[in-house]
């Protein structure tokens, strides 16, 4: 056997093995589409401010997913038509007397619970600006 023949033989049977090897180890998949409204909003403070949550129970979120897994979440916004940003996200706006603030909103994972929060640069005690913000989380592990 030529040296050409052995090598393409022994590649062939690595990728094999390999092959086989994740067939034994799948991966799993979560996805799930959250809705928080206003009546849903908590609020809250931290050394930079004020700011509001919402922590929903996630029985899914596991310790073993959250040592070993991926989590992620997104914003479905509908500025431009539907679509899904990755979290954190920034939205910018001016209010009716031209004031201009920032408004943050992201994720913090934790087994059991998923926490959406939502930040306004100027922390002003007002509600979020949406009447209702939709979330997807995924976890793969």
């Amino acid at each position: 056997m030529t040296i050409f023949k052995k090598w393409t033989l022994a590649v062939a049977v690595v990728m094999v093995a390999l092959f086989t090897a994740c067939q034994n180890d799948p991966t799993n998949f979560f996805t799930q589409d959250y809705t928080v409204t206003q009546n849903d909003w908590q609020v809250s403070n931290d050394a930079s401010g004020m700011y509001y949550f919402c922590q929903i129970r996630e029985p899914k979120l596991t310790q073993s997913v959250y040592n070993k897994g991926l989590m992620q979440a997104f914003l479905y916004t509908t500025d431009n038509g539907y679509n899904i940003s990755p979290l954190p996200f920034n939205d910018y706006w001016i209010d009716d007397t031209g004031y201009m603030y920032t408004e943050q909103i992201t994720c913090e994972f934790l087994p059991g619970y998923i926490t959406f929060i939502v930040k306004s640069s100027d922390h002003a005690q007002v509600l979020p600006y949406y009447g209702k913000y939709d979330f997807k989380v995924q976890f793969a592990w």
